[in-house]
């Protein structure tokens, strides 16, 4: 499997980040899997982004193994699958793991299988769901149907319900691992409004009276579900922004308090201070003493 990378230019050492983290890109491709230890280093190694949904199964892994998913620390257990959105920033050393990789493009996943997984998780946290001893035969079964039918045949409707299949069987242990709870349909739209309204939009009144309700109640569902106010959602996801653009380039920080809505660059340090515990430059040193 080959991805075209953009954001980087070769080097004498292999490649060399630009402006912002390397974005892998599927070209015309809509499905493609690999093994993660026989996947090329520079797909896995340094932070990066993708322009596609990908999964990344672990079969196997060595202990205390773990990788980042938008600036937090994931530990990664034995048979555990990940979902990656399109966008989230990512960085794993591919040493000690073994497993599975598959890349979907943004329209072939969201016409297959998105509605299914987003009722079972949204924006502001990851999918992932550790696959039981008693279920792998299934799980490598159909793998191995994926695989046969994409190297081979490469029928699209055969393929599709291969791959929608293993989906599935993912969301059904997602939905046990919730004892069956499916969140309010209400919040599902909250938090797809959150999504396009974040950087103009701060204020819960704004959301309550999408949902025809009032501040108070909308307050109360989401603590229900979430155990947050809708004021530290939008503010987490507006922290999650400005991790993003703050680590993966160059640009000024007070270009980006514009982009995210402050009116003032002052007030944009002070609250992602206050939601951080470090300056904007602070924490564009931090991110790259670590991923460098």
């Amino acid at each position: 499997m080959k991805y075209k990378s953009t954001g980087v230019r070769a080097g004498e050492n292999g490649l060399v980040k630009t402006n912002e983290f390397p974005l892998h890109d599927m070209g015309e491709d809509f499905f493609a899997m690999t093994t993660i230890e026989g996947g090329e280093d520079h797909f896995f190694n340094g932070i990066h982004r993708h322009d596609f949904y990908e999964v990344l199964w672990f079969s196997n892994v060595k202990s205390e193994q773990a990788h980042y998913i938008d600036f937090v620390k994931y530990p990664i257990a034995e048979n555990q699958v990940f979902l990656l959105l399109p966008d989230q920033v990512h960085n794993m050393d591919k040493r000690g793991k073994t497993g599975f990789l598959f890349a979907l493009s943004k329209d072939f996943f969201e016409r297959l299988i998105a509605s299914d997984i987003f009722k079972l998780f949204y924006h502001s946290t990851n999918f992932t769901v550790v696959i039981p001893e008693e279920q792998l035969k299934l799980f490598h079964t159909l793998k191995d149907l994926i695989q046969t039918e994409h190297e081979a045949g490469k029928r699209p409707a055969i393929l599709e319900s291969y791959i929608r299949s293993w989906f599935l069987h993912c969301i059904e242990l997602k939905r046990k691992e919730a004892n069956d709870r499916i969140p309010d349909s209400r919040l599902r739209i909250l938090i797809e409004s959150v999504e396009v309204n974040f950087k103009v939009e701060r204020k819960a009144s704004f959301y309550a009276h999408e949902l025809s309700l009032s501040p108070k109640r909308l307050n109360e569902l989401t603590k229900n579900s979430f155990g947050k106010t809708i004021t530290q959602i939008i503010n987490e996801r507006l922290i999650l922004e400005a991790k993003r653009e703050i680590s993966c380039c160059e640009k000024p920080i007070k270009e980006i308090s514009y982009e995210l809505g402050f009116s003032e660059p002052s007030y944009f340090t002070r609250f992602f201070g206050k939601q951080t515990g470090y300056t904007p430059e602070d924490f564009r040193r931090k991110m790259g003493t670590m991923y460098n």
